[in-house]
This record gives C-alpha cells, structure tokens and sequence, in this order.
C-alpha cells in the first residue's frame, strides 16, 4: 500500500469524524432554534429535513470508503472513521497501526 493511499484515508477518517462532530453540533443548533425562537411551520420542516438529509449523506459518506488493497468496505469494519487495520486481509490503514 502506497504512502498516497494511507494519506487519502487519514484524510477520509479526518473528516468524516470533523463532519461527525459538526452534525452534531448543527442537531443541537437546530433544535434550540425550534425550541427557544418562533419560526414558521415551513423553517421547521426545512431544518428537520436538512437534517435527516445530512444524516444521510455522512451515512453515505462512512460507507463508500474501501480497502486499497482488498477493496473491502472499511465503514462496516468500524463505528466511525477507518479501523487501524482491514479485517478482511489485514493491511495496516493508520500509520501507527501494528
């Protein structure tokens, strides 16, 4: 595995946890505005759907990511990001990985 490939997925476990982390953040945001302002029925439905889109999206996002080297898909082998090592073939993906 190249230096490239191991870069490209500690970019991609990066973000996604960066893109984790601001969801959740947007969640909490979200349900303050519903709860503590007065917006419109139509604000509501526009924030509540532009959440369960984002969900989606990440969920997405966490799945498509594979092994270079078996290309087995990395998003069912961990609960976020990229597991240390592929559990299908074993090649380490995180440079501190044994």
């Amino acid at each position: 595995m190249s230096a490239h490939d191991l870069n490209r997925l500690r970019q991609h476990h990066n973000a996604t946890i960066g893109l984790f982390v601001a969801f959740w953040l947007f969640v909490l945001i979200s349900i303050g505005v519903i709860e503590f302002f007065e917006v419109s029925k139509r604000t509501q439905d526009n924030l509540i759907g532009t959440l369960f889109g984002a969900g989606l999206v990440l969920s997405l996002l966490q799945f498509t990511k594979r092994c270079p080297k078996c290309r087995a898909h990395l998003g069912w082998q961990v609960r976020l990001g990229t597991p240390k090592n592929c559990h299908k073939c074993g090649a380490g993906l995180r440079p501190n990985a044994n």
